[in-house]
């Protein structure tokens, strides 16, 4: 069962087809970062974190973008096709021409 309010401090990505499908992160957690390593050329402790935070916060980006890209592989063509035509008729444009 889909919750329909994510937990507190989780970022929801929606299919942009709306199919219901979703990807919660959670928010950030010292888990993050357990097996992040700063930089070899950092030349403090402030840029050691910023360092270990940056390289957690783009291992979370790449995880969501690659379940998004995962998700969006199920849809076909045509069903692309029929989701933009019915978001396009939802809003009151439709028959506008909006391929290229």
């Amino acid at each position: 069962m889909i919750e329909l309010t994510p937990p507190a401090g989780t970022t929801r990505y929606l299919c942009p087809l709306e199919c219901g499908w979703h990807h919660d992160d959670p928010p950030p957690s010292p888990e993050d970062v357990r097996d992040v390593a700063p930089d070899p050329d950092v030349r403090n402790f402030q840029e050691a974190v910023s360092s270990i935070a940056g390289k957690a916060a783009m291992r979370r980006l790449e995880q969501t973008e690659t379940a998004l890209k995962q998700h969006l592989a199920t849809h076909t063509a045509p069903a692309e096709v029929a989701a933009i035509e019915q978001l396009l008729a939802d809003k009151g444009l439709a028959g506008v021409n909006w391929r290229p």
